[in-house]
């Protein structure tokens, strides 16, 4: 569309970066603890986005960044597109985790293996030169992440492995999972188990090690699903809803059904695609192929 390239430039990096994190299901107090700012702040990123975009909602605003292709490929504010992975190279490996013993256990490992790699403490920040114009597949290692760091597999769009350096709980098992995490890790494994792991990974297997399910080996190896799941005629209207921003009360009255059928229907689809919010669910809906189209009718109807 030929509004991309002025529309992302008349973004400035905060709000970029706002909406790449209400893309990923944050919300607010989370992307202002991540920031180190005020919820007002955040809030007033949110109201300049939704004057940019022309739109008065948070999952109309993600919808219309989709149609713009703000959500679209590897990218950077330029809008560049990282070329296909050619087969046979080696995987570039971008690790973000904070200085310490398990940072030099992953870069001894890497280096043990001859793998590249690169340390970044900025999950916000565009696609760097090492990502646009490395030849092979991208994988990203994740150490004891917090919320903002998931936005870093997030645009580059590559497979994750997350290393929890403390025992694990179940909690942390289902937040990497809600992530869609190809791999869970604890640190006391990452030695003996890290490049083969990545090995794996980056041929479409997800792996849990026995640390996490108490088993002596591992939990399991199986290819994830990366197609769209079914979803009924009425999940996929209620989501054409949610693209067009349209609320759950708005949505019942363009379906004519009632309000709690639209809100058990939203709850069934959310389940399937691993969403958390209605803006979440835009963003997996999209990157598993679901065609979305830019509704420009009124939410009034």
């Amino acid at each position: 569309m030929d509004a991309t390239a002025p529309l992302a430039k008349a973004l400035s990096d905060p709000e970029m970066t706002v909406l790449t994190l209400l893309g990923c299901g944050q919300s607010v107090p989370q992307i202002a603890t991540f920031l180190a700012v005020t919820p007002r702040t955040v809030e007033g990123h949110k109201r300049r986005l939704y004057d940019k975009l022309g739109v008065g909602s948070q999952s109309h605003a993600v919808a219309r960044a989709i149609s713009l292709g703000l959500f679209d490929g590897l990218l950077g504010n330029d809008g560049l597109r990282r070329p296909a992975a050619e087969p046979g190279r080696s995987p570039l490996v971008v690790v973000h985790a904070p200085k310490g013993a398990c940072l030099d256990e992953i870069a001894r490992a890497l280096l043990g293996e001859g793998l590249p790699f690169v340390v970044t403490r900025r999950p916000e920040a565009g696609m760097s030169h090492w990502a646009r114009w490395h030849r092979g597949p991208l994988l990203t290692v994740l150490v004891d992440p917090v919320a903002g760091a998931w936005l870093l597999p997030a645009r580059l769009r590559c497979p994750v492995v997350v290393v929890r350096t403390a025992p694990p709980e179940l909690s942390d098992v289902l937040d990497a999972l809600r992530h869609g995490s190809n791999a869970l890790l604890w640190g006391e494994s990452l030695s003996r188990d890290l490049c083969a792991v990545l090995s794996l990974v980056s041929r479409g297997y997800f792996l849990m090690s026995a640390g996490y399910v108490g088993a002596p080996q591992w939990g399991g190896v199986a290819h994830r699903p990366i197609s769209m799941p079914e979803l009924t005629g009425r999940e996929r209207d209620v989501l054409g809803c949610i693209t067009g921003g349209h609320t759950i009360r708005q949505t019942a009255r363009h379906l004519g059904i009632s309000v709690k059928t639209v809100e058990n229907t939203q709850a069934r689809l959310f389940r399937k695609l691993g969403a958390r919010n209605r803006s979440e669910a835009l963003v997996i809906a999209y990157q598993m192929g679901e065609l979305i189209p830019w509704n420009t009718e009124s939410c009034s109807g």
